[in-house]
């Protein structure tokens, strides 16, 4: 360890190391002294030191103030100062200012914790001009490296799409470098990618103001465009007003693009070919909730800040929309670029019967002719083309279609008219598609069909984030800055949400408006409520059972029957056994969980069908009366039942059939198959399993020789066992239900852990 540690950022300082840590009382000289020799290491002369900081003295006061000043300095810190006749040198010391410079190449992060701003605060030294130079001189070579650090990180940051953290770093750029043009342009942009377009308006109006104010000067030119892309960007979504007070003043639930490194990558290197003049497709595809919008959204704002015309249009459900209903939000969204008015008037007043806005802004524009034969619908189309080619001679036009799988017949026409039409040009097209919301002839889907085939097109599939993302976003979300907390809980809600976002951000909502976690008002970091004790089923947030019973509830009616038959099988279901239950051929019932698998409600693993997601069959069990669930459950253990009387082996599906048997009040049935899968287990050795199914049995038993009979056999296991009393039931819980258990929610990291 150092023998001296050396404090400059903020009113300097020096105090020992060596044993118990003590301060240093030393005049202002000796401490400047001292910082000279630490910030420039390697010994110094005499003469170099006592002009330094006496300059103003003569020559022999001067030599003799700095053997002063060096007794009591070697007085101080013993060995740790060489001094010779001829120099001095300092060793063994540790100073904020050498460890700052050090963690510039390797630690910029490390680097940036230091108040480099707060160089010698307040310190001063009388009749000393040249150790004032110095010290100014030194100062500016530390926030040049200061201005780097951070200049870097917020280039980082960009780079890597996490657009608050690069803000947070160009604004502190920014407070030690104030007109710093490119600082102003990193924190305006990094705001608008981030979704708040006011802010990053309102920062820019601050960098003009103080420019003005405090250098008679006007922003750069690369920061007004800009700006003026920002303020012409009309694609930003009002968001849905929300009516729960709770809400209102809840977290933001709000992190950086993660997990998506690689879908980013392909949007980009797409819009790099449309720069070149080319034109390009690319559809993102996943299931509901997996972050289609919020990636297409997050492309758009960086599309607008590198200087490309975005637009940007939302198809509705097809029974609530209107026709060309995503295309007229599209074509309103060029309505303020200035190349608009290059299309020629008589197209322009034809696209006016779609977009009546445009009169305002071209009050001369003649009325569209009314159309004298059906087959003149062709000029509609074109002035749609027109307009586009007009936005595409002023700059590269990027077009976001979201929820294209919602889209009318007429919509469908339109586009595709247009992608043929603009097959030159340089747009990009994007839209997101829901796997599996349509059927096969919805013009949606068949327009989907043929983009996929199109030369120019990419599909880029997002999948689910995956447990370690769940932890970075949680993080980040929470505040977290210890990379070892919340691991449980990044774990617990990934087994949950099988790494949905959507899921993910609701069920977060949902546990802290329950109270299950909570923010700290000082620091905005998540938290455990101490008073949060015990274990607690995982509610399923209401906007999350909403939309999945939305989509339950589009379901053709025998395809609903088939979904509620998965759902309460729990295990799982073959063909056999839904042929069986609903009284159709295995063949019937495979295309039926075919077009269930086309929706992604079921997965298919090996001849089995399940739900695809714990949630789903969550949502389907609770939309039924008690019963209907007992109904349902009697049918699917009859058919269990005749399936392994029929193949002969029904050891493995024992316990299933006991379970929905006894749910479904089938008595007789559950106690005859609960007494088989017990002595099924037992022949494995898996004693605790055949005792929970004897306890089943003796639930199910007709009394006289069945109990005496279930008794007998749980004295036999105990025997075999070696146990006196009956352990614990195993637990068959289902994940995305499990009780919440206080370790799960390692927010915060215990002491032994942090740094």
């Amino acid at each position: 360890m150092a023998d001296v540690i050396l404090t400059l950022f903020g009113p300097p300082s020096a105090q020992l190391a060596a044993g118990p840590g003590r301060s240093l009382a030393l005049p202002a000289k000796s401490l400047a002294l001292l910082a000279v020799l630490a910030l420039v290491p390697g010994p110094h002369s005499r003469e170099e030191l006592a002009d330094l900081l006496w300059g103003d003295h003569p020559d022999t006061a001067a030599r003799t103030s700095l053997r002063q000043a060096l007794a009591h300095l070697r007085e101080n810190l013993g060995e740790a100062l060489e001094i010779s006749r001829g120099s001095v040198a300092l060793r063994e010391v540790r100073c904020d200012a050498l460890d700052f410079i050090q963690a510039t190449d390797h630690e910029p992060r490390t680097a940036a914790q230091y108040d480099v701003p707060r160089f010698l605060a307040g310190f001063g030294i009388r009749h000393a001009p040249a150790f004032d130079e110095w010290a100014a001189a030194m100062r500016r070579d530390l926030l040049r490296r200061y201005e780097q650090v951070l200049a870097a990180l917020a280039r980082e940051a960009m780079g890597q799409w996490r657009w608050r953290e690069a803000a947070a770093w160009a604004e502190r750029w920014l407070a030690a470098e104030p007109y710093s043009d490119e600082a102003a342009r990193l924190a305006v942009e990094a705001l608008y990618l981030a979704g708040d377009r006011n802010r990053a308006l309102a920062r820019a109006a601050d960098v003009r103001r103080q420019l003005a104010a405090e250098a008679d000067a006007e922003p750069s030119r690369a920061l007004a465009q800009l700006v003026q892309r920002i303020e012409s960007d009309n694609s930003a979504q009002v968001a849905r007003p929300i009516s729960d007070e709770w809400y209102a003043r809840a977290p933001t639930f709000e992190a950086s693009l993660i997990g998506r490194d690689a879908e980013w990558q392909a949007l980009r290197g797409a819009w790099k070919d449309v720069r070149r003049g080319d034109s390009r497709i690319v559809l993102l595809e996943g299931e509901p909730g997996v972050g289609k919008t919020r990636l297409a959204d997050e492309f758009l704002r960086w599309t607008v800040a590198n200087g490309g015309i975005a637009l940007r249009g939302h198809a509705y459900d097809a029974r609530a929309g209107v026709p060309y209903g995503p295309l007229i939000e599209v074509l309103r969204g060029g309505l303020a670029a200035p190349g608009l008015a290059g299309t020629d008037p008589q197209w322009l007043s034809e696209l006016s019967r779609l977009v009546p806005e445009l009169r305002e802004r071209f009050p001369h524009l003649a009325e569209p002719r009314p159309p004298a034969d059906p087959a003149d619908g062709w000029r509609l189309f074109e002035a749609a083309a027109q307009a586009i080619l007009a936005l595409v001679a002023e700059r590269p036009v990027l077009v976001v279609l979201d929820d294209l799988h919602w889209s009318d017949g007429d919509s469908c026409n339109l586009l595709h008219f247009l992608v043929r039409r603009l097959a030159r040009e340089p747009v990009l097209w994007v839209a997101t598609v829901t796997l599996g919301e349509l059927e096969h002839d919805a013009p949606a889907a068949r327009l989907a069909r043929v983009l996929r085939a199109k030369s120019q097109a990419a599909v880029v599939p997002l999948g689910a984030l995956s447990e370690e993302d769940v932890g970075q976003m949680l993080r980040e979300m929470g505040r977290l800055s210890n990379p070892a907390s919340c691991r449980r809980f990044a774990a617990r809600i990934h087994q949950v949400t099988r790494g949905n976002p959507f899921y993910i951000v609701e069920l977060l909502k949902t546990l802290f408006a329950q109270g299950l976690l909570e923010v700290k008002e000082e620091t905005r970091e998540w938290t455990t409520p101490a008073s949060s004790e015990g274990a607690q089923q995982l509610p399923l947030p209401p906007t999350v059972h909403d939309a999945i019973a939305e989509r339950v509830e589009r379901l053709p009616p025998q395809l609903r029957e088939l979904l509620i038959t998965v759902a309460l099988a729990g295990s799982g279901c073959t063909t056999e056994t839904l042929s069986h239950a609903h009284g159709i051929s295995r063949l019937h019932a495979a295309a039926l969980c075919d077009a269930l698998l086309e929706r992604r409600l079921v997965l298919d693993e090996d001849g089995v069908y399940r739900c695809a997601h714990p949630m789903i069959a969550r949502v389907v069990r609770d939309a039924l009366t008690y019963s209907r669930r007992r109904e349902v459950h009697r049918v699917i253990g009859l058919a269990l039942a005749l399936g392994a009387e029929q193949s002969g082996e029904g050891d493995e599906i024992a316990g299933d059939i006991a379970r929905h048997a006894r749910l479904g009040g089938e008595r007789a049935l559950a106690h005859r198959w609960a007494v088989r899968a017990s002595t099924a287990a037992l022949q494995r050795y898996a004693f605790e399993e055949a005792l929970t199914w004897l306890d089943l049995a003796a639930g199910t038993a007709g009394g006289g020789a069945e109990t005496d009979a279930v008794n007998r056999l749980t004295a036999d296991v105990l025997e075999l066992a070696g146990w006196r009393e009956v352990p614990a039931s195993v637990s068959r819980s289902d994940p995305a239900v499990r009780e919440l258990e206080r370790e799960d929610l390692d927010l915060e990291v215990p002491a032994t852990f942090r740094a």
